[in-house]
């Protein structure tokens, strides 16, 4: 029997394997094969996870900034992106045109125009850290009602 972390890790590879295998080279995604994959099982990833920059001081100053010995306001460089190649460009949302084309790009290390399972880790490390994110952003959301911060 398999761990919940093992499960998730082995439906994680049925998931590629079963979009990857829609056209073209089973051991690979294409550009509408990934899209396909993103949409279908990440839809909220697809969502800008961008909040309000008064939101985000409040929760750094308040929370983040205990927890990670900050003395600013400014949020961290870790706050939510939006684009796969820029950290800090906030606000664009990741349903437009360009942002799979240039998460694909970003993954496509070797520039076949296929992404690997390897080169797949890249996303998925971009939907792990956005995920992650979105859960300090609910232990925030639930500090700062604690402590009337909204």
């Amino acid at each position: 029997m398999h761990t919940p972390m093992e499960g998730s890790l082995f439906q994680i590879i049925a998931c590629y394997h079963q979009y990857a295998a829609r056209e073209g080279d089973v051991e690979t995604l294409s550009l509408e094969e990934l899209k396909a994959l993103l949409m279908d099982n990440v839809p909220h990833f697809m969502e800008s996870l961008h909040f309000p920059q008064a939101t985000q001081a409040q929760c750094h100053k308040q929370f983040l900034g205990r927890c990670h010995s900050v003395q600013t306001s400014d949020p961290p460089p870790w706050f939510p992106c939006n684009s796969p190649g820029d950290a800090r460009h906030e606000g664009q949302g990741r349903k437009e045109p360009y942002y799979l084309s240039e998460l694909f790009r970003a993954a496509d290390k070797n520039k076949d125009k296929q992404i690997s399972f390897e080169e797949f880790l890249f996303v998925l490390g971009r939907l792990l850290t956005d995920y992650h994110l979105l859960y300090h952003r609910r232990l925030c959301a639930c500090y700062c009602a604690q402590h009337s911060l909204h």
